[in-house]
């Protein structure tokens, strides 16, 4: 497997399938937090047993058994369990493609004003009890997968969001419709980055993907990601490299290389920038064997919160 298949095996479990549209990832929360990072695609959690926290940027939102999570796919994030009592969750992935479709007005919730939505959704509300059916009834589908069950799975998705936008209909009333064009314009330049970062890109070549000027695909992409073109790219890079540092045997040059830094000097000052350690010493500490087994996979691909500067 080379440099590139192997980034794209760790997004693939994400990926919806072009049969149901959907992707449910069954997953248990570490108990250090994963790098804080964002899909492609669009996120619900729905947590089955124990207790975890779901971090964002100015915000960490404890969950329970039944309890939702609200994650749209430009919003960075991490979450963990909390130390014996291990979270266990469903994880739906779907693209804004797949909801546009039909209504893009249920995009609503997850095109929201950072400042006052709540992304977690009691296990004590009604709304929270029937989307845990109902993403209980896809997985059941996908399980038996009868005649039709991707059309079903699709309208199960439909009703989800359906009860998500009745929900948030005060949170996102107003200025959601403008906020979406923006995003789709910002997304087909986040779509650029996330396939040319190995690249030596400017925003020059975004802000032509976007079809804008840079001036002003500069502040629209601002004002989208809550960050900057150049902060957003380093901490992509940064993000790919922590994973390949652990999961692979590249050298730190070719690491260097194929996340899409100009020199070693560089991808060493802005490692050691966000990360606060080297790449040599990260991967010797996280490939090390673990005495903790649950601890395993997540201590490979922790940061701390506190250690990603614009986080």
């Amino acid at each position: 497997m080379d440099i590139i298949q192997s980034v794209e095996a760790i997004r693939n479990k994400h990926l919806p399938s072009m049969e149901t549209g959907i992707s449910l990832v069954p997953w248990t929360l570490p108990t250090i937090p994963e790098i804080p990072h964002w899909h492609d695609a669009l996120e619900i959690c729905y947590c089955l047993s124990g207790k975890g926290v779901f971090y964002f940027k100015n915000r960490e939102y404890d969950i329970g058994p039944g309890d939702l999570v609200i994650v749209n796919n430009v919003e960075r994030h991490t979450s963990k369990s909390y130390r014996g009592f291990t979270c266990s969750n469903l994880f739906l992935f779907f693209h804004p493609s797949t909801i546009e479709q039909l209504d893009f007005h249920l995009l609503r919730p997850f095109l929201f004003d950072r400042n006052r939505f709540t992304h977690r959704i009691s296990s004590q509300l009604p709304v929270a009890r029937d989307i845990g059916k109902l993403i209980l009834q896809m997985q059941e589908e996908l399980a038996e997968r009868r005649p039709a069950y991707g059309t079903l799975i699709k309208s199960l998705l439909f009703h989800i969001c359906s009860l998500l936008a009745r929900h948030y209909d005060t949170e996102t009333d107003g200025g959601w419709q403008p906020f979406y064009t923006k995003y789709a314009t910002v997304r087909s330049g986040l779509a650029y980055i996330q396939s040319h970062y190995r690249e030596n890109i400017s925003f020059d070549d975004v802000a032509k993907a976007m079809s804008l000027s840079a001036s002003r695909a500069r502040h629209l992409f601002a004002e989208v990601m809550g960050e900057g073109f150049k902060t957003y790219l380093l901490q992509l890079r940064v993000q790919v490299a922590q994973r390949l540092l652990v999961q692979t045997d590249l050298s730190i040059e070719d690491i260097c290389d194929q996340c899409g830094f100009q020199s070693v000097s560089s991808f060493y000052r802005e490692f050691r920038k966000q990360v606060k350690e080297t790449p040599l010493s990260y991967k010797k500490r996280y490939s090390a064997p673990c005495q903790q087994p649950e601890q395993c996979n997540a201590s490979a691909l922790f940061v701390s919160y506190r250690q990603i500067s614009h986080f």
